[in-house]
């Protein structure tokens, strides 16, 4: 069986290379859809072409400011899923790294006829790689799992909204109605812990305290709602990970 990895980008030199060395390892078919980058991701991209990855790239260019409504995000994402020839889809975001135990468990995985869709169990770092930030009251959507795979051709799709898309099953069932299983493995989101740690118009609720979307970003910002809870991390880092961290400490 094969696997079609779909993934949007815009703007991601600091997480591409991570990410294409990280899923083509396991990947059958990498399916991109480039938003309109400016900042050297298209190239990096090609310079993976190159190197016989089973890359995909289409141009799909945003108008308006990012992670608003001025995006069509759902559109976007459906024409991914519309390019996807392997007999399982995963929508795994460019700033998400999944564990190196996944390649091992994958074709078992794919060949369990009793199970539809994957979810997988979602570590979010926040302000470095070794701080996980986890749920809090008032703010629960940290340490939870999360739908990442499933089975092509049963008709899941993204609802039709412009940003914050949401999966669902034919004629708009619940994706949660889908025969299902959980994966012991974790996906790790850098989103907030490498590079720049925040994109344009992304200050998600202000947390980090920076919406000007210019300087450093506030790490000990306290949020007037709720809590923002942190943990160590004491796992392991993909290898990927590992080896951007140890030449990020060289360069310095």
């Amino acid at each position: 069986m094969k696997l079609s990895v779909i993934v949007p980008v815009l703007n991601e030199a600091t997480f591409v290379p991570l990410y294409l060395e990280s899923v083509g390892a396991y990947a059958d078919e990498i399916i991109m859809v480039d938003g309109g980058s400016t900042d050297g991701t298209l190239d990096i991209i090609e310079s993976f072409q190159q190197r016989s990855y089973p890359i995909e790239l289409f141009a799909m260019p945003q108008t308006g400011l990012p992670y608003t409504e001025d995006w069509d995000e759902s559109r976007v994402r459906n024409f991914l899923i519309d390019q996807a020839t392997g007999d399982w889809i995963m929508n795994l975001d460019i700033d998400e790294i999944v564990d190196d135990r996944f390649k091992e468990a994958l074709p078992e995985l794919m060949s369990r006829q009793e199970v539809h869709i994957y979810q997988f169990p979602f570590v979010n770092f926040w302000g470095d790689p070794q701080t996980l930030r986890v749920n809090s009251p008032g703010d629960e959507r940290w340490s939870n799992d999360i739908t990442r795979m499933w089975r092509s051709g049963i008709g899941i799709r993204y609802r039709d909204e412009k940003h914050h898309c949401t999966l669902e099953g034919p004629g708009g069932q619940s994706i949660w109605q889908i025969p299902r299983g959980r994966v012991e493995i974790p996906i790790y989101h850098y989103h907030y812990a490498l590079g720049k740690k925040i994109k344009f118009n992304d200050n998600r609720r202000g947390d980090v305290n920076l919406h000007e979307n210019q300087g450093e970003a506030d790490w000990n910002y306290a949020h007037p709602e709720y809590t923002i809870a942190t943990t160590e991390f004491k796992g392991e880092h993909p290898a990927v990970i590992r080896r951007y961290l140890q030449q990020s400490v060289h360069d310095s």
